[in-house]
């Protein structure tokens, strides 16, 4: 192998493959990145089994080959080169890389051995904006379970009917909804894509309208954008009936900035995780919310002006719970829907369902 190309763009194909190398494997050779050149392209591969990610560009290639390097080394490399363009060639055993001035030598494995990159059928396609998609993931994704006991909330629910696509998370304590209109082919079956490996797309592709293809089969995702590939192996089981848990009416609703109950919500939480239920407690009054919470070490106290419809009322929650949505929200103003001290606060856009979150209270013997 013998190519030149520019170091810039190879560094950050580099950085997008080596999100699915693991930092330590038991198969040495999936802690490398496979290169192969030929034909004036560049194609560089990473994978641990369950994510395969497959990134090209363009180069000069003098003389085509593949070789495995160290992901790790490579990319730290990358990094610390000046020069702009980046001469790769093989020794013997050894990748030579030369940059400007500098030179390093790196042993390489054979590319025979690397697993080959998933193949999908590139039918039932549903196309979006890569900004929608991030943002669909980036607002779902804090809600998926961490814990191992029901391995399919450890994912995303990927839903696509007529023409909208719908991811859906939920870990027990609160449920994420979030929706956006698509074009593409015939709508493809339900599944459930791991947590971690939507994380990494997100990471990947722009927050632009770079347009994403999403792919869809019985055992894997593919997302494609502009030289990249993604694909994941999806989960199996049955995900919860999630639509039975959704409450139907509402006796208290609230319309408040979404930006002064951020506010409120992180300042009164300095205090509230101080105590292992991180409780902020919020009164609903007339066209006040009053939001306190108190520790060993102090109390807080805020009011935010709302609009209100329906019945007065006091709820608790996990601070952090309310915080991770609205991190995630941009509206200027959001709805909360109520029933109980004890039921689900819903919480959604004023107009539109592109959004919907269900957060579960906290039972305390001082609210009612």
């Amino acid at each position: 192998m013998r190519i030149h190309c520019d170091k810039t763009e190879l560094q950050k194909c580099v950085n997008d493959v080596v999100k699915a190398v693991p930092v330590k494997s038991p198969v040495y050779y999936l802690e490398g990145i496979k290169i192969q050149a030929k034909d004036n392209v560049l194609t560089l591969y990473g994978s641990d089994g369950t994510l395969s990610i497959k990134c090209t560009m363009q180069a000069d290639v003098a003389e085509p080959g593949e070789v495995v390097l160290t992901a790790r080394i490579l990319s730290e490399l990358l990094a610390k080169f000046d020069a702009e363009e980046i001469a790769l060639y093989t020794e013997g055993n050894n990748a030579v890389i030369e940059c400007g001035s500098s030179r390093a030598t790196l042993c390489f494995v054979s590319a025979e051995q690397y697993p080959a990159f998933p193949e999908y059928i590139r039918e039932n396609m549903k196309l979006l904006l890569a900004r929608q998609f991030v943002s669909m993931v980036n607002q779902t994704v804090f809600a998926t379970s961490v814990s191992e006991d029901k391995p399919i909330l450890t994912g995303i629910l990927l839903e696509c009917e007529d023409s909208r696509m719908r991811m859906v998370a939920l870990d027990g304590y609160r449920l994420a909804i979030r929706e956006e209109m698509l074009t593409g082919d015939s709508a493809f079956r339900d599944v459930v894509v791991p947590a971690k490996s939507m994380r990494e797309v997100a990471h990947i592709i722009p927050d632009d309208d770079t347009p994403v293809y999403v792919y869809a089969s019985e055992k894997m995702v593919a997302v494609v954008c502009d030289n990249v590939e993604i694909v994941t192996r999806v989960l199996q089981g049955d995900y919860v009936k999630y639509r039975n848990i959704l409450p139907t009416e509402h006796a208290t609703r609230v319309i408040v900035s979404r930006q002064a109950l951020h506010g409120s919500l992180e300042r009164a939480s300095i205090l509230a995780r101080q105590s292992k239920t991180n409780l902020v407690n919020l009164r609903i009054e007339k066209d006040l919310m009053t939001i306190t919470s108190d520790s060993e070490v102090g109390k807080v106290r805020e009011e935010i002006g709302i609009r209100l419809t329906g019945k007065n009322l006091s709820i608790a929650f996990n601070a952090r719970y309310l915080l991770d949505v609205l991190k995630e929200v941009e509206d200027e103003e959001i709805v909360m829907d109520f029933n109980t001290s004890i039921s689900p606060c819903v919480i959604h856009p004023i107009k539109g369902e592109s959004y919907f979150y269900l957060v579960l209270p906290v039972k305390t013997n001082t609210v009612s």
